[in-house]
């Protein structure tokens, strides 16, 4: 990985994969466990990382693998699911992200997945085709319905005002 160390990255992109993880289960202390998750990895794997692209990839594919492990856990026991976060004090500044979180969980999840790498991971067709292992075509797609289903569910309240 040339002169790249695991703290340089945490630096640069940890950020960005607390927003995808937060964004994919809406629950902070997942997010943040990710996030750490993916940089013990990091530490352990970085020697033997070949460099065959950008490392963000390599990121986004070990968070995402976490997060797949994470919902399967969950899906065998669901009465984690029931442990969720109080819901916080909403105030006007945050009602934006209130909307745009809830108009992302009505984005089906191979779609809203593929949103999210673009978005926030700022992944490029190919990678983002290569982490969730489909076709560049098939990212366009996903990324096209969930830009359609987030332009709807953000514009259906300002039908209802006009």
């Amino acid at each position: 990985m040339g002169q790249r160390t695991a703290a340089e990255l945490f630096e640069q992109h940890h950020l960005a994969l607390f927003r995808y993880a937060y964004r994919q289960t809406h629950r902070r202390e997942i997010a943040e466990d990710v996030v750490q998750e993916v940089f013990v990895r990091v530490v352990r794997n970085l020697d033997a990382y070949q460099e065959n692209g950008r490392e963000v990839a390599w990121l986004f594919t070990i968070a995402r693998r976490l997060l797949m492990d994470r919902k399967r856990s969950l899906d065998r026991c669901p009465t984690e699911q029931l442990l969720s976060e109080p819901e916080p004090h909403i105030n006007g500044s945050q009602e934006a992200s209130v909307a745009l979180a809830e108009a992302l969980a009505c984005v089906p999840d191979a779609d809203r997945e593929a949103f999210l790498l673009k978005e926030i991971g700022g992944l490029t067709y190919e990678e983002i085709a290569a982490v969730c292992q489909v076709t560049a075509d098939g990212v366009r797609s996903r990324i096209y319905r969930a830009r359609i289903r987030l332009r709807d569910a953000l514009s259906a309240p300002m039908k209802g005002m006009r």
